[in-house]
């Protein structure tokens, strides 16, 4: 049966949430250290979702909804004429590309970008393995895709196929005005708030400069005088323009909800409401009640402002942007790519040819690290990494950084728990050659529970555990490689 669902082809309707991903975070290598006349650089995007609310070109109005179920053959941008539009299409991606461009989410955990859903369904957890050459079929390679146009024509122009079209959610109008005003309003503010960036401060100058191109480029008026740094005013402004495009897209089932009486008539008509389902009913004390509820999905009514397609749309011009830098790197000769983040990368270059370039405006890149030269790159998976540092000036002790998802890394932890950059990288190095290993086991012995049946909020151990896990594609041991699903030697 499993093996039935498993290759089953959902041909139903456009769920347009199915559409909604988010950004590529993973490493391309786990270990790289910089050779003699290499560089490891670290860059991220100025405002990644606020610079795409401004550039791109939004979709609005109510879709015509086209029911297709037609086997076509698109191969170029070209053959789809649905340029303004949500898709649901079967599509085959290249046997060999630099950068994949398609996701995917063939379980609840994982957002890939494979080669091949066959091999990204046979290693649910990753592998390891020197040899591994994808040997599927074209049909076997491919999957059912929702996805926006201009992620599609993307891919359809790198070599990705189109052999069927299920359904469409074509829009005729767009516009690409409609959050300029918005992040104009608030871009200013953050800029006024930020001051003047270090190198061009007290230059009369670069400063005119400065504030000539953001109206050159943003029609973004910025005021000299108004240039002074803080710190409050600049977080409430980075807060309007980096929430506004999740704001279209909040969910709003399957959130529990509390509520406390003492009236038992007030307790039957929670229990007898068949718009809600009633998950817990606790006492409080001898007259009091909790009673937490979740709303069933049939009777949720969507907010004011719920328009996921804004939001979706954010993050697939988003990955786009990211896209045309990482091609950039690996394009380039000499280049590669160790790891991305939604806004980020993370790569290796000669010294003296960088394909990318920093700016001090919005969408721009700018040095992570600007004052160190990055020595050594490691990363144990997704939203895990580390990096050797030792500052330019060439001063002091090598300096290091390590960055864990769901562990806070305090000096406890990295001291006298022993999770620091080094043990990092010799577990990480131990679990490309030996595969699965035991864990590093961390205790953080105050940890706060609070109790709202107790009222009371009590301190005690709680215990993590922190092993590599590579989930995303299959590990090359020999060079530290992580392999796209479906990757095919040449």
């Amino acid at each position: 049966m499993k093996k039935k669902f498993d290759n089953y082809l959902d041909e139903g309707p456009l769920e347009i949430r199915d559409c909604f991903f988010g950004g590529r975070t993973g490493p391309l290598k786990l270990f790289h250290e910089a050779k003699e006349g290499e560089k490891i650089s670290y860059y991220d995007v100025t405002s990644l979702y606020p610079f795409t609310n401004f550039i791109t070109n939004y979709p609005i109005g109510h879709p015509i909804v086209h029911n297709l179920n037609e086997e076509v053959n698109w191969t170029t941008s070209t053959d789809n004429k649905y340029q303004l539009a949500l898709l649901k299409v079967f599509v085959i991606p290249p046997k060999t590309i630099d950068i994949p461009i398609l996701p995917v989410k063939l379980d609840e955990e994982r957002l890939l970008f494979p080669l091949c859903a066959k091999c990204a369904k046979m290693y649910p957890n990753g592998g390891r393995n020197e040899e591994y050459n994808c040997q599927h079929s074209d049909r076997q390679r491919g999957w059912v895709s929702t996805c926006t146009s201009i992620e599609l024509n993307a891919a359809l122009d790198e070599g990705y196929i189109v052999t069927k079209i299920y359904r469409v959610l074509e829009y005729q109008q767009s516009d690409n005005e409609l959050f300029r005003p918005y992040m104009r309003e608030f871009l200013a503010h953050k800029i006024h708030a930020s001051g003047f960036d270090e190198k061009i401060k007290g230059n009369r100058e670069e400063e005119e400069k400065f504030v000539k191109e953001c109206w050159e480029m943003f029609e973004m008026k910025i005021e000299r005088e108004k240039m002074i740094p803080n710190k409050g005013k600049r977080a409430i402004a980075k807060l309007a323009v980096n929430n506004l495009w999740g704001r279209f897209s909040l969910r709003n089932q399957g959130f529990t909800q509390t509520h406390i009486t003492d009236d038992l008539a007030e307790l039957g008509e929670y229990i007898h409401n068949n718009s809600i389902e009633v998950a817990a009913i606790e006492e409080l004390n001898s007259e009091t009640l909790m009673i937490r509820y979740s709303k069933k999905k049939e009777w949720i009514e969507e907010h004011d402002s719920s328009n996921v397609v804004i939001s979706l749309w954010t993050t697939s011009a988003a990955r786009l942007h990211l896209l045309r830098l990482m091609q950039k790197v690996v394009r380039t000769p000499g280049c590669s790519l160790l790891y991305t983040d939604t806004d980020s990368l993370i790569f290796a270059h000669p010294e003296n040819n960088n394909p990318l370039e920093l700016g001090p405006h919005l969408g721009d890149l700018t040095d992570e690290y600007p004052q160190h030269n990055i020595l050594e790159y490691c990363s144990g998976g997704a939203k895990q990494y580390g990096l050797k540092l030792r500052r330019k000036n060439g001063s002091g002790e090598n300096e290091y950084v390590l960055k864990v998802r769901g562990m806070t890394l305090n000096y406890d932890v990295m001291n006298n728990q022993n999770l620091r950059y080094e043990t990092f990288k010799n577990t990480v190095i131990d679990y490309v050659k030996n595969g699965d290993l035991d864990p590093i086991f961390v205790i953080y012995p105050n940890f706060l529970r609070p109790s709202v049946v107790n009222s009371s909020v009590t301190s005690q151990p709680f215990h993590k555990m922190y092993k590599p896990f590579v989930g995303k594609g299959i590990i090359r041991p020999s060079d530290f490689s992580v392999l796209n699903f479906g990757y095919v030697s040449q």
